[in-house]
């Protein structure tokens, strides 16, 4: 499958179409392709960004849905939605690791930090999109609905 085809897959599996798909390319480029070119663009900028934006509309959301939650509580919840093992868990229903570009030294089969990558998409959907944008996928990988309840606290956002 050529690179063009992958990266369309991907826009349909997350739900969204980039206006500039370099966005997202760039997004999927491990910093291991730079050894040629120091310049070339990579995830990692992308990810800074899209760390912020997941903790702003985490936050958001969960401020909306238990207004009785204490601060404490929500950051409590905000971080257990927004830790490394719950991204690992969405990039690998994306099946990310098929769409990573890796530069010679580095082995797809032993690599482990995929979960960097759902931080780097949502930064493109973000440059590419706009924050509403970027609450759509948030709010579509994560599951997250406005049915949340303190007694349901747990189940709102599992993904399996």
């Amino acid at each position: 499958m050529s690179r063009t085809e992958l990266l369309k897959k991907l826009q349909t599996t997350c739900g969204y179409t980039f206006k500039n798909i370099r966005h997202l390319d760039e997004a999927l480029r491990h910093d291991s392709n730079r050894v040629n070119d120091r310049n070339l663009p990579t995830y990692q900028r992308l990810e800074f960004l899209g760390d912020s934006v997941l903790n702003l509309v985490v936050s958001e959301y969960l401020y909306n849905t238990d207004p009785k939650a204490t601060e404490g509580q929500l950051t409590d919840k905000r971080k257990e939605l927004t830790e490394a093992r719950k991204q690992a868990q969405i990039a690998e229903t994306l099946k990310l690791k098929d769409y990573i570009e890796f530069g010679q030294s580095i082995r797809r089969e032993t690599y482990t930090g995929y979960h960097k990558f759902v931080e780097s998409i949502i930064g493109a959907v973000y440059i590419d999109g706009g924050i509403d944008e970027s609450k759509k996928l948030i709010r579509r990988l994560w599951e997250l609905t406005d049915s949340y309840t303190p007694n349901n606290a747990s189940g709102y956002c599992v993904i399996s």
